[in-house]
């Protein structure tokens, strides 16, 4: 009996702070919601490869990807999508204004780009990335798993 090996799509986000505390977070064009800068893990490519990819793509910036911070599991909850896993990885701690300088973001599909306080970036994203956020700022002692229906 040959057994089905399930093939989840996984997607592949940066926490980018400043020195402020702030977190950067992004739209893409025509999106209602805004995100964490990054993207879907392509095949055989690594959550922090394709987080450092998406985040260079979007933003022209080559960040250098630090420790896992949120690994979340997301329940598929519409007929034709699948479960999928989402990473949230650290990208730093920078400057806003040096960061402001070298930011050249890809006008093809990123609308927006804005620092935001924790607290109002809760309020700009989709519950599912907000929990991700909160989750990873809380995150101190090594990643943290959640599981989202």
């Amino acid at each position: 009996m040959s057994r089905v090996v399930p093939g989840h799509p996984a997607t592949s986000a940066g926490l980018i702070r400043d020195t402020g505390g702030r977190v950067l977070v992004v739209r893409s064009r025509g999106d209602r919601w805004w995100h964490l800068p990054g993207g879907v893990v392509e095949q055989n490519e690594t959550p922090a490869a394709a987080c450092h990819r998406e985040v260079s793509e979007e933003l022209g910036l080559a960040l250098a990807v630090g420790p896992l911070l949120v690994v979340a599991w997301k329940a598929a909850r519409t007929i034709g999508r699948r479960a999928r896993f989402a990473f949230v990885f650290d990208l730093g701690v920078h400057s806003a204004e040096l960061f402001a300088d070298h930011v050249m973001p890809q006008r093809r599909e990123l609308g927006a780009w804005q620092w935001a306080t924790p607290r109002d970036a809760v309020s700009l994203l989709h519950r599912h990335v907000a929990q991700r956020l909160c989750a990873a700022l809380r995150s101190s002692q090594g990643a943290v798993y959640l599981e989202q229906t």
